[in-house]
């Protein structure tokens, strides 16, 4: 009886280890696909990874772009108003500016009204300029206004003919700050 159970424990432990040698097998089958599954998975997230890395990247150059371009038309905006500030200041000192003035009168096409000046203009040149309204027809009453650099400004009825200094240095600022902003390449 002996040899009968070790036969029968002999057949069982034969058949236990096909058993598990076929599992293993499975085991090793399943293993293999999910370490491929976890290598995709991880390929997968590696890329996602770099992408939005990539993207982190790229929004921070844009926003130090965007930082230094604000800094430059700071600078460029500080440089033109100074620089318009310096020539308005010089203007009513140049040996032309009485010929610029009436010029401005002329190009209006204001006959009459009111002819507004910064006060050192109305001293300076107020003689002058009634003495030209004169001479060629206009009928103007000359008054003062402080808050003008220079130039004129024509007021008849509802119409004002705006060639103040402050005005002009204005439009020169916008068409300046367009002219460096095509240059610089920003616009």
């Amino acid at each position: 009886m002996q040899s009968v159970i070790e036969k029968i424990l002999d057949e069982a432990k034969k058949e236990a280890e096909a058993i598990a040698q076929k599992y293993e097998a499975e085991i090793v089958k399943i293993k293999k696909e999910y370490e491929e599954k976890i290598g995709a998975a991880e390929k997968k997230l590696g890329d996602e990874i770099e992408k939005r890395k990539n993207a982190e990247i790229m929004r921070a150059i844009a926003q130090e772009r965007l930082f230094y371009n604000k800094k430059l038309t700071a600078e460029t905006q500080k440089h033109i108003d100074d620089v318009l500030q310096t020539a308005i200041k010089k203007l009513p000192g140049h040996k032309n500016y009485f010929k610029f003035l009436t010029g401005l009168i002329k190009n209006s096409g204001v006959s009459q009204g009111e002819l507004y000046l910064s006060t050192d203009d109305f001293k300076k040149y107020r003689s002058q300029l009634e003495k030209f309204c004169t001479q060629e027809g206009y009928n103007f009453q000359i008054k003062v206004d402080d808050n003008m650099l220079g130039g004129i400004i024509l007021k008849k009825e509802k119409t004002t003919y705006l060639g103040s200094l402050n005005v002009i240095a204005e439009l020169m600022k916008e068409e300046l700050k367009i002219t460096i902003a095509k240059t610089l390449g920003i616009v």
